[in-house]
């Protein structure tokens, strides 16, 4: 391996490590999964098994919901679809 393929490989994790450690919002995870924050708020967070939030308290006494990245990933991985996908199935028809 190149020197530079080798740079390239590492800068290329430290950018995945940094982006793992910061917290994500609302806005963050809507991002990820290409839908507004509004399906975020009303359809994904509210889910049970979706990982709890930290609550960061502002000083209007309010709180800003944020979480670690790692666990929205793996919470979306565990809801990949399997091959075997109940429900009805397809019907192609020809023209």
């Amino acid at each position: 391996m190149k020197i530079n393929e080798t740079l390239d490989q590492i800068l290329l994790e430290l950018k995945t490590n940094n982006a793992d450690q910061r917290l994500w919002s609302m806005d963050d995870i809507a991002a990820y999964l290409n839908t507004s924050k509004s399906t975020v708020q009303t359809r994904i967070v509210c889910k049970p098994d979706f990982p709890t939030a930290i609550s960061i308290p502002t000083e209007q006494g309010s709180t800003n919901r944020r979480w670690y990245p790692k666990e929205i990933k793996s919470w979306i991985s565990k809801h990949r679809e399997t091959k075997n996908r109940r429900g009805r199935p397809r019907v192609l028809h020809s023209i």
